[in-house]
C-alpha cells in the first residue's frame, strides 16, 4: 500500500471536493482518496500500483487542473495573482455598465447595444474559469456553486438580450450579470490570498532548512545541495548555520536553538554523541555531525507531513458539511424554479420573476460551507506545530475533547531526565572525600550520573580531587588513580555494582545505589540519586483536574517513589511496578467503568497503553518521534504542553462551528429574503463573497492563539 498525493487546481466548494474524491475513489487500484479544499491537495492510497497519469486524467475529465505533487514541500501557489487578468478585465468592463445603466443612460437606440457589448467579455470571457468548473460537475451529473452562478447570470444576460434586439432600453439586466460575476471573482482573489496565506504558515516549517551544507569529500568540506545529502555523510555546521539533516555529533562542542522543532526556548549543548536536528539552528561553536536521517526521514519532514496528513483527514463534522453541500446546490435550484414560477404567477411579469429568482442562486452559493471546516483544521493544525503539538489526525483532535481520564506515566514524561544526586552512604570514609574523588573520576565522563556528581560537587562547594590515568569504561564506570598521598589511596573504581563485580570488587553488601565507589578493591560509598518532577508539573495537575479530568500517575518506578512522587505533584490516584503491559490493563479497566482515557508516556516503552487509550499522547524528544501509536505528540518535555494542546482543539472547534454559523446564516437567513424580492441579485452577490471571506479571516485567527 502506497500513498499518491496531487496538486489539484479548480475547486471552489464542498462539492468539488467530493466529485474529485469520487472521481478518483474509482480508479482501479485506489482504496481511497481524500481531498482538501484549503491546500488543493488530494491524498490517494493506492492498494496496487497506479500510473500518475491515470489520476492526473481522472480528475481532469471533471474540468479541474491536476498534477503530481513533488515529494518536497512546493513553493506557495500565487492563486490570487492567476486570476487578476481576469478580474482586472471585469471590473475595467463592469465601472462603465454600472455607470451607463445606473447613474448616465445612453440614448435609448445605443443603450442596450453598448451594454451588451462590455457585459459580453465579462459573461463569456472572465467568468470563462466558472464555465469549466459547472461544465465538469454538469458532465458527471452534478451541480456545484458554479452552476448556480452561472444559472443566474446567463438568466439575466440572455432576458436583456431578448429586450434589446426588441428595441426595449429599460429594465435590462446587464449591469446584474456583470456585477455578479466581478463579484465571483474578487471573492476568489481575495479567499485565495488568505488561504494563500494559511498554506505559507505550513510552508514555513520547510522554508527554515539551508539549501546547501558542507559534506566531506574525504579530504576537504565543499558546499552541496541538502538533495545530495545521503545518510553517513560526513557534514559541518558552523555558527549561524542551520542543520540540514538529523545527525549525531561526532566531532566539536556547541549550543543549538531548537526552538522552531520543538518549541524548547532555550538553547541546548551539544557534544560528541548527541543528537542534533534538522532545522535547529547551531548558535555558538562548530559541529562535525554524520548524517543519519535525511529529507522525509527528518523529524522536521515527519512534523511537516503530520500537519498536512491531520489538516487533510475529514473530521465527523467535516463530513456533516460535505453531506449538507451535496444536496445543497440542488435544492435551492428546485427553490429558484419555484420562486420563478411563484412571482410569474403572481405578478404576470416575466422580468419581475427573474430577479429574486437570480437572487436565491446567487446568494445559496455554498462556497463558504465548503471552506468552513478544512481552513480552520489547516490553520488549527498549523498554530498548534508552533506550539509544539503535532496532531496526527483531527479524528484524534476530536477525541481530545471528549476525554475525561488522564494516565500519565511518570519516568520521562513528568520528571526532568536530570537526576540528582540524593544521598550518600559511607563506609570508612566521609561523605566530602566521598564526593571529591567521585567528582574527579567523573570529569572525563559525559552521562547524566556523572553530571549529577559533578553538579553536587559544585552545589557543595568542593574541587573534584585531582584524579590521574583515568580510564572510561564504556557503559560501565571509571578507573583512575590519585594523587600519591600519605593519606589517600590510590587505586579507585566508580560504576554500577555490576562494573564493580566484572573488576572483581566484591559488592556483598547490600549498599542499595546504583553508583558505588570503590578504594584499592573495598566499597567505601554508595551513591543514591532521584529524577525531580519537572518545575511546573504541580502547576499543570492543578490546572488539568481544573479542567474536569480524573488523573491517574501510572509508572513502573518502587511503590514509596511513586508515592512520594504522587504526593510532591498533587496525584491522589497512582500504580506502581507497572508494566507496560501492566499498564494497558490498568486502561483497559478505566474503559470498562465508562471512562474516556488518554494515555500520555514517552512514546516507546508506553506503546501498549497508547495503542490502547482512547487518546494517545507522547512526550517526544528525538528519536520518540516516531512512535506510531500516540494520537497527539509533544514536541518538547514542557507538560504545559498539554494544556496548549487542549487550549487549541477547543479554539479550533469553536472556530469550526462559527465558521459553519457564518456558512449557514448567510443561507438560511438570504434565500428566504431573495425569494421574497428584498435581496437585489447584486447586493446578494456582494453577501454571497463576503460569506466566504468572513470564514477565512475567522480561520486565521487562529495563527494568532496565545
Amino acid at each position: 500500500m502506497s500513498i499518491q498525493r496531487l496538486k489539484i487546481k479548480g475547486m471552489t466548494c464542498a462539492g468539488c471536493v467530493r466529485r474529485v474524491e469520487r472521481a478518483l475513489a474509482r480508479t482501479p487500484g485506489v482504496e481511497q482518496a481524500t481531498v482538501n479544499l484549503a491546500t488543493e491537495i488530494a491524498e490517494v492510497v493506492l492498494a496496487q500500483p497506479v500510473p500518475e497519469d491515470t489520476l492526473v486524467v481522472a480528475v481532469r475529465q471533471l474540468g479541474y487542473e491536476a498534477e503530481p505533487l513533488a515529494p518536497e514541500a512546493p513553493a506557495t501557489e500565487n492563486a490570487a495573482a492567476s486570476l487578476s487578468p481576469r478580474l482586472l478585465l471585469s471590473l475595467a468592463l463592469t465601472v462603465p455598465i454600472i455607470i451607463f445603466s445606473m447613474l448616465l443612460p445612453l440614448p435609448a437606440p445605443y443603450q442596450g447595444w453598448v451594454l451588451l457589448a462590455l457585459t459580453t467579455p465579462v459573461q463569456f470571457g472572465a467568468a470563462l474559469p466558472l464555465y469549466k468548473a459547472a461544465y465538469g460537475a454538469l458532465r458527471h451529473g452534478s451541480a456545484n456553486m458554479e452552476v448556480l452562478v452561472l444559472l443566474g447570470t446567463l438568466a439575466a444576460f440572455f432576458y436583456s438580450l431578448a429586450l434589446t434586439i426588441q428595441g426595449h432600453a429599460h429594465h435590462l439586466y446587464y449591469e446584474t450579470s456583470a456585477v455578479i460575476i466581478t463579484l465571483v471573482l474578487l471573492g476568489r482573489s481575495l479567499e485565495a490570498r488568505a488561504r494563500g496565506r494559511a498554506k505559507r504558515a505550513l510552508e514555513s516549517l520547510w522554508r527554515i532548512l539551508p539549501r546547501e551544507t558542507l559534506r566531506w569529500n574525504g579530504t576537504a568540506y565543499e558546499p552541496t545541495p541538502i538533495t545530495q545529502i545521503q545518510t553517513g555523510d560526513r557534514l559541518l555546521i558552523r555558527t549561524g548555520d542551520r542543520v540540514p539533516v538529523d545527525g549525531v555529533v561526532i566531532e566539536g562542542r556547541g549550543w543549538v536553538d531548537e526552538s522552531a522543532i520543538t518549541g524548547e526556548s532555550l538553547p541546548q549543548e551539544r557534544a560528541p554523541g548527541d543528537r542534533v536536528l534538522s532545522g535547529a539552528m547551531l548558535t555558538d561553536g562548530a559541529l562535525h555531525i554524520q548524517a543519519q536521517a535525511v529529507g522525509e526521514a527528518t523529524m522536521l519532514a515527519q512534523i511537516a507531513q503530520a500537519v498536512a496528513q491531520a489538516q487533510a483527514q475529514k473530521a465527523n463534522i467535516q463530513r456533516l458539511a460535505d453531506r449538507i453541500s451535496a444536496v445543497f446546490v440542488p435544492a435551492v435550484v428546485a427553490i429558484a424554479v419555484i420562486t420563478l414560477m411563484a412571482w410569474y404567477i403572481t405578478e404576470r411579469d416575466f422580468a419581475a420573476a427573474l430577479v429574486p429568482a437570480v437572487s436565491v442562486l446567487v446568494i445559496a452559493c455554498p462556497c463558504a460551507l465548503g471552506l468552513a471546516v478544512p481552513i480552520a483544521m489547516l490553520t488549527g493544525a498549523t498554530r498548534a506545530a508552533r506550539a509544539g503539538v503535532l496532531i496526527r489526525g483531527f479524528e484524534a483532535l476530536e477525541r481530545v475533547r471528549r476525554i475525561d481520564t488522564l494516565v500519565l506515566d511518570k519516568t520521562g514524561t513528568l520528571t526532568l531526565g536530570a537526576p540528582r544526586l540524593t544521598r550518600i552512604h559511607t563506609d570508612g570514609i566521609d561523605e566530602a572525600t566521598a564526593l571529591r574523588l567521585a567528582a574527579g573520576l567523573e570529569q572525563a565522563v559525559r552521562h547524566p550520573l556523572a553530571e549529577a556528581i559533578l553538579q553536587a560537587a559544585r552545589t557543595h562547594g568542593f574541587n573534584p580531587a585531582p584524579i590521574r590515568d583515568i580510564q572510561v569504561v564504556a557503559g560501565g564506570g571509571v578507573k583512575g588513580r590519585s594523587s600519591n598521598t600519605a593519606d589517600e589511596p590510590s587505586n579507585l573504581v566508580l560504576g554500577s555494582p555490576r562494573f564493580l563485580r566484572e573488576q572483581g570488587i566484591p559488592t556483598d553488601k547490600a549498599w542499595n545505589a546504583p553508583v558505588l565507589l570503590a578504594i584499592d578493591k573495598q566499597v567505601v560509598a554508595g551513591f543514591e540519586f532521584a529524577d525531580d518532577p519537572l518545575p511546573e508539573v504541580a502547576e499543570t495537575m492543578h490546572a488539568l483536574r481544573r479542567a474536569g479530568l480524573r488523573l491517574v500517575l501510572c509508572s513502573g518506578d518502587r511503590p514509596e517513589a511513586v508515592q512520594a512522587f504522587a504526593q510532591q505533584v498533587g496525584v491522589d490516584e497512582w500504580y506502581a511496578a507497572q508494566t507496560p503491559l501492566d499498564k494497558a490493563a490498568l486502561v483497559k479497566r478505566l474503559q470498562a467503568e465508562g471512562k474516556r482515557v488518554g494515555f500520555i508516556g514517552d512514546g516507546i516503552n508506553d506503546a501498549p497503553a497508547l495503542a490502547t487509550s482512547n487518546l494517545g499522547v507522547a512526550v517526544a524528544v528525538g528519536a520518540q518521534l516516531a512512535a506510531e501509536n500516540a494520537d497527539l505528540i509533544l514536541l518538547n518535555p514542557d507538560l504545559r504542553t498539554l494544556l496548549r494542546a487542549l487550549h487549541i482543539a477547543q479554539a479550533i472547534y469553536r472556530v469550526v462551528r462559527q465558521n459553519l454559523f457564518f456558512a449557514f446564516v448567510y443561507n438560511t437567513l438570504g434565500i428566504p429574503l431573495a425569494a421574497m424580492g428584498y435581496l437585489n441579485p447584486m447586493v446578494a452577490a456582494l453577501a454571497m463573497s463576503l460569506s466566504s471571506l468572513s470564514v477565512v479571516g475567522n480561520a486565521l485567527r487562529l495563527l494568532r492563539l496565545p
